[in-house]
C-alpha cells in the first residue's frame, strides 16, 4: 500500500486530498445548518401552522409562514422551548360592546374575561348593578354585555311574597330574570311590557283548567194537590219523592288551586227522579177558629170550646203518623203502662216528656204516654192513636205543628 501510494504522482495526491476535504467540509456544513434551524408552531385562532426555519427573528418567521399581523392591535406571544422548539401564539384584536349609562360603548381587546374588561376600563359594575354575562366568561368577538341598575320590587307568586332586586327592563324581563315561568293562562297583575319601577308589586296567579266528570243527584220536583180534609198549614205526602242521578262533565278553571269558574259541557242522565206528590190542606188554619178551638200564635195561647185558655212556650214541627190497637185481648198497653186509647200519643220522651199535655191540629188535646222505634230515631215527631185502622189510613202521614201546653188557667 505504501509503495503504491508513493508511486502516485504529486498531482494525483493533491486531487485525492482535495476530494477528502470537500466530503468532510460538506458533512460539517450540513450538521451546522441543522443545528441552527428551529421547529416552529404558530397558533392563530383556530389555525395551527408547523414548519422548520433557519430564521430566528419573530417577524421573519411570521413572514416566512405567510402570516401577517397588525403590530398596533394584534398581540404576538412567543415561547422558546428546549431543542429549538418555538411556539408563537397570535391573539387577534376583536370588538366587544358594553351597554351602560344609557348607551353602547365599543372596546378592542385581544383576550381576557368580562371581569378583566370591566376592571381595565373602570366600567361601573359593582354593588347595585347587574351584568348580563358571567364575570368569568371569556371575551369573544361580537360579545354584547349589558350592565343594568338593580331595582327593588315585590313579587307574589305560588303563595310566597318575595322582596327582590331585578335589572332595568320590563315585567317580562323581570320574570325571566327571576326564573318565574308563566303559562298563557296565568294572570299577571301588571302589563308584561310595563317598565320596572322602584317598589313595583307584581302578582302572578296560577291558572289551571281541568275537565272532570262528577255524579250528581237530580232533585225531585213536588206536585202540590189541595184538599179541604186538611187544615191550612197541614199537609201529607201521598207519593214520596226520589232523587235521580246524572253524570255531569264540567270544565273547571282554578286560580291558585281554588275553583273560580265552572262550565257544564255535557250531562248524562242515569236515573230519572220520581216527583213527590204533596196534599196541602185548605181548611182555615188553627190561627183562626177551627171548630171550637182557636190558636193565637201572637199571644202563645190556645182556647178550647169551653173557653179554657192554654199557654204554650214553644212549637214543634215534624211528621205525625197514626197507629191503632193490636189484636191482643184487652188491648195493648203504652210504655207508661196505660191501655192504648184515643187521646194518648207516642213520642220521644227525651224530646217530649211523658205526661206532657199536647195540642195537635186535626187530632185535638192529647197526652204523651207511649213511644216507638221511629220516634226514638227521630224519624217521627208524634204517633197519634186511633181506635180503627181505617182512621189511621185516613190520617196518613202529616207534617204538623205540635204545641206542648201548660195546664188551663
Amino acid at each position: 500500500m505504501i509503495t503504491k501510494f508513493k508511486s502516485l504522482s504529486n498531482k494525483q495526491v493533491k486531487r485525492f486530498v482535495s476530494l477528502i476535504l470537500i466530503v468532510v467540509l460538506g458533512a460539517g456544513s450540513s450538521a451546522a445548518v441543522f443545528g441552527m434551524s428551529n421547529d416552529v408552531t404558530i397558533t392563530d385562532g383556530t389555525d395551527v401552522t408547523k414548519f422548520r426555519t433557519l430564521h430566528n427573528e419573530t417577524g421573519a418567521v411570521l413572514r416566512q409562514a405567510g402570516i401577517f399581523v397588525d403590530n398596533e392591535k394584534d398581540k404576538v406571544i412567543r415561547t422558546d422551548l428546549a431543542n429549538n422548539q418555538v411556539e408563537i401564539v397570535i391573539k387577534r384584536a376583536f370588538t366587544v360592546d358594553v351597554f351602560f349609562d344609557g348607551e353602547w360603548h365599543s372596546y378592542e381587546v385581544n383576550d381576557g374575561t368580562v371581569a378583566d374588561l370591566i376592571a381595565s376600563h373602570d366600567i361601573p359594575a359593582g354593588d347595585g348593578f347587574h351584568v348580563s354575562v358571567p364575570m368569568d366568561e371569556p371575551l369573544v368577538d361580537g360579545m354584547r354585555i349589558v350592565i343594568s341598575r338593580l331595582i327593588p320590587i315585590n313579587v307574589l307568586v305560588d303563595g310566597e311574597t318575595r322582596a327582590v332586586s331585578v335589572p332595568e327592563g320590563t315585567v317580562t324581563d323581570a320574570l325571566k330574570f327571576l326564573e318565574i315561568s308563566t303559562s298563557p293562562d296565568d294572570i299577571v297583575s301588571e302589563p308584561l311590557d310595563r317598565a320596572i319601577e322602584d317598589g313595583l308589586s307584581i302578582t302572578v296567579n296560577r291558572v289551571e283548567v281541568n275537565e272532570v266528570t262528577e255524579r250528581e243527584p237530580i232533585p225531585f220536583a213536588t206536585e202540590v194537590k189541595k184538599s179541604d180534609s186538611l187544615s191550612r198549614g197541614e199537609f201529607k205526602i201521598e207519593v214520596a219523592g226520589v232523587n235521580g242521578e246524572k253524570d255531569v262533565t264540567k270544565r273547571i278553571k282554578y286560580i291558585d288551586g281554588k275553583p273560580s269558574q265552572v262550565e257544564v259541557l255535557a250531562e248524562n242522565i242515569l236515573k230519572a227522579p220520581v216527583n213527590q206528590i204533596k196534599i196541602v190542606g185548605t181548611k182555615p188554619t188553627a190561627k183562626h177558629r177551627a171548630g171550637r178551638v182557636s190558636i193565637s200564635e201572637e199571644n202563645g195561647t190556645i182556647v178550647d170550646e169551653n173557653g179554657n185558655v192554654y199557654h204554650y212556650t214553644r212549637v214543634l214541627n215534624g211528621v205525625c203518623t197514626a197507629y191503632t190497637n193490636s189484636k191482643k185481648e184487652g188491648g195493648a198497653r203504652t210504655s207508661t203502662g196505660q191501655l192504648a186509647k184515643f187521646g194518648l200519643v207516642a213520642v220521644n220522651p227525651k224530646e217530649i216528656p211523658y205526661g206532657t199535655l199536647l195540642y195537635i191540629p186535626g187530632y185535638g188535646f192529647c197526652v204523651a204516654a207511649d213511644t216507638g222505634g221511629a220516634l226514638l230515631k227521630g224519624q217521627v215527631l208524634v204517633d197519634v192513636f186511633f181506635n180503627t185502622k181505617a182512621e189511621c189510613n185516613d190520617w196518613g202521614r202529616r207534617y204538623l205543628k205540635v204545641y206542648p201546653l201548660r195546664p188551663a188557667s
